[in-house]
């Protein structure tokens, strides 16, 4: 039985931002702004929008039939546009588009992972949904043994929450993979899913000052050559907001 390394713990798990990022935009305009914005633009939808670039650095294990577990890291980065409704009553629709590139090694293990997703939501002042499209290409190998190169399509559903500094997420996302062997029997596993792939995740972001830190932990199963498997992993992301 082959061991199964971990993907990529950057997917669509970590949110388009604290559902307050920018609080000042994202909240409502007083009653009489409200009126007087309405007399001038009404009708129109104002949309403002954001760059960002971040580093990314994650951390995965695998277990071989033996019990035998490897750990292997991964670096990466990220860049993408934020964008949100502005000037007008919550909630209000956000969302992203990005580009997430990361390669994961060990000493025996290799792999390489590309991401490009949109996801887009409503969001209030301390809560935020969203859903979308993440499109994957990777590859990987284990001893020698190769990993068959696939696409993949997920589709995530990530609820958001925070206050001040602090902000938690959680979800899950089924992923359709084009390459038959990295799909998973879901009647040889006892695990629950559905699609050819499934994830589970969770995670918290702290902002301090202009720095953004956040933590995250996801939950994969997955296929090789035909044969399900368990995956652990954990990230950490930093980025700075300008």
């Amino acid at each position: 039985m082959l061991p199964f390394l971990l993907t990529s713990l950057v997917f669509a798990a970590d949110p388009v931002g604290p559902p307050n990022t920018d609080i000042a935009e994202m909240k409502p305009a007083s009653r009489g702004k409200q009126q007087g914005r309405r007399g001038k633009k009404k009708g129109k939808t104002q949309w403002k929008n954001r760059f960002y670039a971040r580093p990314l650095v994650a951390g995965s294990s695998f277990t071989n039939a033996n019990g035998e577990t490897t750990v292997a890291a991964g670096i990466g980065g990220e860049g993408g546009v934020r964008y949100w409704e502005a000037q007008r009553a919550l909630p209000r629709l956000r969302g992203r588009t990005r580009a997430t590139v990361q390669y994961l090694v060990s000493t025996n293990a290799e792999g390489m992972e590309v991401k490009l997703g949109s996801f887009m939501g409503p969001a209030w002042e301390y809560f935020a949904l969203e859903s979308g499209l993440d499109v994957s290409w990777d590859r990987y190998e284990w001893d020698g043994v190769p990993m068959a190169a696939s696409v993949g399509y997920g589709v995530p559903f990530i609820a958001t929450a925070g206050v001040s500094i602090i902000t938690i997420y959680a979800g899950f996302q089924p992923t359709f993979m084009s390459n038959e062997t990295r799909r998973v029997d879901w009647a040889q596993t006892d695990e629950f899913g559905f699609g050819h792939q499934f994830s589970t995740f969770s995670g918290v972001s702290l902002a301090i000052d202009d720095m953004n830190i956040g933590l995250g932990y996801t939950r994969t199963v997955s296929a090789a050559g035909g044969i399900p498997g368990l995956q652990e992993g954990y990230g950490l992301t930093l980025s700075f907001r300008g």
